[in-house]
C-alpha cells in the first residue's frame, strides 16, 4: 500500500490527461457504469469562536479503471468578512505548522484492497478545474477568444489550466481583491502556460467582452452581476453563491455538475449559525424558485444524453459548485499509476491495513 504526498503528485499531475479521464469517467456514470456517494458533511461545535469542525466525505466507484475512491476531510472551518464580504475559510490549525487535514483512499475494485492513501490538496483543484474544462468543451464557443476570471487562489490556477487546454483564447483578464495577488498570478501563468493574460482593476473589466466568464473564488456573496451577461457566453463557478438567480435567469442552456445536494447533519443549533445553511453548500436563497432537479447534469451531456452548446448566440452556464466522489477515483487511477510506475510514494505493509477478524 502507497502513501503518496501533494508534492509527489504535483511533480506529475498534467492537466490534459486529468480532463480526459474525468470526461471518461462522466461519461460511464451517464450510461450507469459507475457509481457516485453526494458529499456528506457533520458539523459540531468547535472552541474557536465562529467555527465548526467539518467531517466531510464523499465516495464513486469506478469500474473502467477498477478502483473506487473515499475522500475524508477533517476541517476547522470558519466565515470572516474579508473586504466587505463573507467568505468560507479552512483554518490551518493542525500541528506541527499550518497544516490541513484532508485524503483520498484509493481502493481495487477487483479485490477491496486499499491501495493507495493520498493528500486530497492537489487532487482537489484539479478536479475542480478539470471538471470545469470538460463542459467548457461541450458548453463554450469553438471559437472563444477572451476568458475573464475572477480569482487568484488555488482554484483559479487549476481553473486556468484547463479551460486553456479545451480553448485558444486571445487574452486572458483576471481579477481579484488584492492588487499584488493579481500581479504575481498574472507573471506566473504568463510564464508557465505562455499566454497573453494581464491584470485588470475590477470585476467588471474582467468581465467586458469575455466569451468565457469563470468565478473561482470562496466568496459566500454574488461575484457575477446580471448586466455583464451577454449572448455566446458561457459562465461557470464554483460555488453556488458566486452566481445569482438573476444571472441564471438569463442563460438559455444550465448545466449542472451535479443535482445531488450536500447533505448536512449538524449538532444542536448550528443551522441558525453557520452561513452554509443561508446561501452556501448546504443551501440557497433561489431553490425552490429554480427546479435543479430538472436540470441535466454533466454525465448527462457527455454521455449525450443532453445536448450541449447548440447555437454560437446561446448563453451557457456549468454550475460546478457540488462535487462528486467520483471524480477522486478518476484522479486517483493516474496518482496510484504514475506514483508506482516512478517509484515515488512511502510504501507501507498492507497487513496495517487489513485483519484476521471478518468485521
Amino acid at each position: 500500500m502507497l502513501i503518496v504526498t501533494n508534492e509527489e503528485i504535483e511533480s506529475f499531475l498534467a492537466m490534459p490527461e486529468c480532463l480526459q479521464v474525468l470526461e471518461e469517467a462522466y461519461r460511464d456514470l451517464g450510461n450507469g457504469d459507475a457509481a457516485d456517494i453526494p458529499r456528506q458533511d457533520m458539523l459540531v461545535s468547535n472552541p474557536r469562536p465562529g467555527a465548526v469542525h467539518s467531517f466531510k466525505t464523499m465516495s464513486g466507484s469506478w469500474p473502467r479503471a477498477g478502483v473506487a475512491a473515499l475522500r475524508l476531510n477533517s476541517d476547522i472551518v470558519n466565515w470572516p468578512v474579508v473586504n466587505g464580504s463573507p467568505r468560507r475559510v479552512k483554518m490551518p490549525v493542525s500541528q506541527p505548522g499550518n497544516r490541513y487535514n484532508g485524503s483520498v483512499l484509493l481502493f481495487s475494485t477487483d479485490t477491496g484492497q486499499l491501495l493507495c492513501i493520498m493528500n486530497d490538496g492537489v487532487i482537489q483543484k484539479t478536479r475542480v478545474g478539470g471538471s470545469s474544462g470538460v463542459a467548457a468543451k461541450y458548453l463554450a464557443r469553438k471559437n472563444s477568444k477572451v476568458l475573464g476570471l475572477l480569482g487568484t487562489g488555488w482554484q483559479a490556477e487549476a481553473h486556468l489550466e484547463a479551460l486553456c487546454a479545451v480553448r485558444t483564447f486571445d487574452l486572458v483578464k483576471v481579477y481579484s481583491t488584492t492588487a499584488e495577488n493579481r500581479k504575481s498570478f498574472v507573471e506566473r501563468f504568463r510564464a508557465k502556460l505562455q499566454i497573453n493574460i494581464v491584470a485588470v482593476d475590477s470585476a467588471a473589466d474582467a468581465a467586458k467582452d469575455a466569451d468565457v466568464l469563470l468565478s473561482a473564488t470562496n466568496s459566500m456573496t454574488p461575484t457575477i452581476k446580471p448586466e455583464w451577461v451577454r449572448p455566446g457566453m458561457h459562465i461557470a463557478s464554483v460555488r453556488g453563491s458566486e452566481i445569482p438567480i438573476e444571472v441564471l435567469n438569463k442563460v438559455d442552456r444550465l448545466v449542472l455538475n451535479t443535482a445531488q445536494p450536500v447533505t448536512a447533519y449538524p449538532a444542536r443549533g448550528w443551522p441558525s449559525e453557520v452561513p452554509e445553511f443561508t446561501n452556501g453548500d448546504y443551501s440557497r436563497p433561489d431553490i425552490g424558485i429554480l427546479d435543479f432537479s430538472t436540470v441535466p447534469e454533466l454525465k448527462d451531456v457527455v454521455a449525450g444524453k443532453a445536448p450541449g452548446r447548440q447555437s454560437d448566440d446561446e448563453i451557457t452556464c456549468f454550475h460546478n459548485y457540488k462535487g462528486l466522489g467520483l471524480q477522486f477515483a478518476a484522479m486517483g487511477s493516474i496518482v496510484y499509476r504514475e506514483a508506482t510506475k516512478r517509484k515515488l510514494g512511502r510504501s507501507v505493509e498492507d497487513i496495517l491495513f487489513t485483519q484476521s477478524v471478518h468485521p
